[in-house]
């Protein structure tokens, strides 16, 4: 984990890859001034505080990239212990796709922005992406970010 060269950093995170997870709402203020708030649930906003806290420490002290960027993402989804040892071991070899939710899109979401200002300004930065979902017997999400020569920006 950490940066293979100037521009291309590489993280690895443990454990089962989560979607994105929908904003909650609750009604919230008194009587005469009732409003909906909306708020990240606690357990989508554990799993992208750790995510953080681990690009934190990859950056070791750096500014958020800037410019434009290219992401890979490998989403290492966990084996089901349910099906026969034959179809876990097709599973564990890559011969059957993860086709089951969380799909690619929510898991891509909820890394993108546990991201923003920590490693990149922000996700509107990636101009190339790439994100594949397989099984493996060690889920996890391996992170591929490479930094473009910076663009100027245009007044």
């Amino acid at each position: 984990m950490g940066w293979e060269a100037d521009n291309i950093l590489v993280l690895t995170l443990d454990g089962t890859p989560r979607g994105w997870s929908r904003a909650g709402h609750r009604i919230a203020g008194k009587e005469g001034g009732l409003f909906v708030q909306t708020y990240t649930p606690t357990p989508m906003r554990k799993y992208q505080d750790s995510i953080r806290k681990l690009a934190r420490a990859a950056m070791a002290g750096r500014d958020p990239l800037a410019g434009a960027l290219s992401v890979s993402l490998r989403f290492r989804m966990p084996i089901p212990k349910s099906h026969p040892k034959r179809r876990r071991e097709a599973m564990a070899a890559g011969e059957i796709p993860h086709t089951v939710k969380p799909d690619k899109d929510n898991l891509t979401k909820a890394i993108y922005d546990a991201l923003n200002k920590i490693v990149w300004i922000d996700d509107a930065q990636i101009t190339r992406g790439f994100q594949t979902k397989v099984y493996s017997a060690r889920p996890g999400i391996d992170v591929r970010i490479e930094a473009f020569a910076p663009q100027e920006q245009a007044a």
